[in-house]
């Protein structure tokens, strides 16, 4: 028998979805109507969050993290942080503000809301000069950047070009070829074991895809 799903996850997957669609929409500039309903061509903050959540639930148990203290600070990390946004980033901070009224009268443990706070508010950069602690904020940190990497990755990061700028499949190598080298980055920063080598084995596929992409756009075959 399937377990209910926790009052609080649904308040955090109903914020992030509903904050996440209509920043969307005002990025694109316009949507498909299903059903009566205007979504948008690719919502990419609710993609990179689904994917950041299944991560979550993947490593919590296989280091000893606090499985509520992740998922939420998972769904949350980036419930404020708007596409295409220039200047000074705070959406770290607005999300770790806005976790206690998301949280309020719902199940979650009021007692772990400064370990979602925290996790929230150190999850930002590409690279790490320390490991972090505790636990769940250093899991934080590698779920997010690991959903970065991967065949999934590649398919976000490609669904969303177009909203940015005009995509041709020259810019498209171009661009993920210069994203290796910062990914490079990631995966030497990685806090937990489990987390460095799933990173490692991301890394390598993101590799050998883009060898391959040069390879068919250079000769054609």
């Amino acid at each position: 028998m399937q377990s209910k799903t926790p009052q609080w996850q649904s308040a955090c997957k109903k914020t992030l979805l509903d904050f996440s669609r209509n920043d969307s929409l005002r990025f694109w500039g316009w949507g498909h109507i299903i059903d009566g309903e205007k979504l948008p061509p690719f919502d990419y903050r609710y993609e990179h969050t689904l994917a950041v959540v299944k991560l979550g639930k993947w490593l919590a148990p296989l280091v000893n993290a606090d499985k509520d203290i992740l998922i939420c600070s998972a769904w949350l990390h980036d419930c404020k942080k708007r596409l295409g946004t220039k200047g000074k980033d705070n959406h770290a901070k607005e999300a770790a503000e806005s976790v206690e009224g998301i949280l309020n009268g719902t199940d979650f443990p009021p007692e772990k809301i400064p370990a979602v706070q925290h996790a929230i508010l150190h999850h930002v950069g590409l690279k790490l000069a320390e490991t972090l602690n505790p636990i769940e904020t250093a899991c934080l940190w590698d779920i997010d950047k690991l959903s970065k990497l991967g065949t999934a990755s590649l398919i976000h990061s490609i669904c969303i070009l177009p909203a940015f700028q005009p995509a041709t499949t020259a810019e498209i190598l171009s661009r993920g070829e210069n994203w290796l080298e910062i990914a490079h980055s990631i995966v030497t920063s990685m806090n937990t074991a489990p987390a460095k080598s799933e990173a490692t084995r991301r890394f390598e596929l993101l590799q050998s895809f883009y060898k391959r992409f040069r390879e068919e756009l250079s000769s054609g075959c």
